[in-house]
């Protein structure tokens, strides 16, 4: 009895046995987990695919990344690619034959790519590797600041193709509606109009270029520049023409009065334009100084200096907090801009706002000088960047004295 039980059992097994072996499998039934890109360290209020994470969470490709007011995430990569997101920052993360690719959707993101790792700021793509290491914050619903730190850092735009290097120390402003991107700020600020020797025509705004309202770029202001000279070159002609009539004097001091008016404006738009130029690397280097003062923070906790990583936390509140006053300060500016482009404008608030920007230019310095020195003082702690922000200069204006 005990052995055809037996034998019934082994039968059932062995029939089991075979519909298993020779049941059809595809590679999708071994694949039900996904591969696992990397880990995501927390401080402060992070999301991790939407789930609050304390310290630290398991990375998978196509999850998203949300730091909160005053939260801080790090993730290493299993490349061993590094990418810190300062506060108030949306990404999500994915990886393809290409490498890793980073989706921004707010905030700033600061990496360190030992692999291909791209950053999609659309329309635009910063692409970095071998080691290079840079920034890329969103700076509102239009612009976007791109920051190569070291290394070389290649930035494409998607749409037309067309791609620029930025060197270590090199910066670029992105317009995320039109395309468009500004030169290194240096260099714009080199390039601001100098005295006018003789009449000069007008520079053509470039092709595919915008200009008007808050869109107007660097050739659309020297293009309202040339104009206003030109304007005053026509009518210096007709004064020549009319040499000998009897109302000459009279339209010598028209010509006096409208140069002098003339003089005023292009000096408005021109320190308008400075300035602007001016808080836009204020707000570069204190996106900057948060990255960096949020990875010092970590790298000081993981190590069990509370000290040190306190203060880095102090640094990186100051920064942000700076960073926002930056920003509501450049919206007034843009506003003022474009009374300017329309023939309003008050100098009075121009001034008003020159100091304003002094002020805060001068608070900035001194955040980056104590994050500098942060920096230093534990540079020998594993994490701590190895790295020193700039001190930014004041705005290269003019004045009655200065022509521009």
């Amino acid at each position: 009895m005990l052995s055809c039980d037996l034998r019934r059992v082994l039968a059932v097994m062995l029939v089991l046995t075979t519909a298993f072996v020779t049941m059809p499998l595809s590679a999708a039934d071994f694949s039900t987990t996904k591969s696992i890109m990397g880990s995501v360290s927390a401080i402060g209020p992070v999301q991790l695919r939407g789930i609050g994470i304390s310290q630290e969470g398991t990375l998978f490709p196509g999850d998203s990344i949300h730091s909160g007011q005053k939260g801080y995430a790090k993730v290493l990569l299993g490349s061993g690619s590094k990418i810190e997101l300062a506060e108030n920052t949306d990404v999500q993360l994915n990886r393809d034959a290409q490498g890793v690719k980073i989706a921004m959707n707010t905030g700033t993101v600061g990496f360190t790519a030992l692999s291909p790792l791209r950053v999609d700021v659309s329309p635009f793509e910063v692409i970095a590797s071998d080691g290079a290491a840079g920034n890329v914050a969103i700076m509102g619903p239009s612009t976007a600041g791109v920051r190569a730190i070291s290394g070389k850092v290649v930035v494409r735009n998607v749409k037309t193709s067309e791609s620029f290097v930025l060197l270590k120390g090199q910066e670029r402003l992105l317009g995320l509606k039109n395309g468009a991107h500004a030169p290194a700020l240096t260099q714009i600020a080199s390039n601001m109009p100098v005295p006018i020797p003789a009449p000069v025509p007008a520079p053509q705004t470039p092709a595919g270029k915008t200009s008007g309202g808050l869109a107007m770029d660097t050739g659309a202001w020297l293009a309202v520049i040339g104009g206003a000279a030109v304007a005053g070159v026509a009518i210096w002609g007709l004064v020549v023409a009319l040499d000998n009539r009897d109302d000459n004097k009279a339209l010598r001091t028209q010509l006096n009065t409208l140069t002098t008016t003339n003089q005023q404006n292009l000096r408005n738009v021109s320190n308008a334009a400075a300035l602007a130029n001016t808080i836009s690397q204020l707000q570069i280097q204190m996106s900057s100084a948060s990255a960096l003062a949020g990875q010092a923070q970590l790298a000081l906790g993981v190590s069990g200096n509370a000290a040190g990583s306190a203060q880095a936390a102090a640094i990186a509140a100051q920064a942000n907090a700076t960073l926002q006053q930056l920003t509501a300060l450049q919206s007034q500016v843009q506003s003022l801009q474009a009374a300017f482009a329309s023939g309003g404008g008050s100098s009075a608030a121009l001034s008003q706002l020159l100091t304003q920007t002094e002020a805060l230019r001068v608070q900035a310095n001194g955040i980056a000088a104590a994050l500098n020195a942060l920096l230093t003082t534990f540079r020998t702690t594993a994490g701590v960047p190895q790295t020193q922000l700039s001190a930014v200069g004041p705005p290269t204006t003019a004045s009655a004295s200065l022509p521009v």
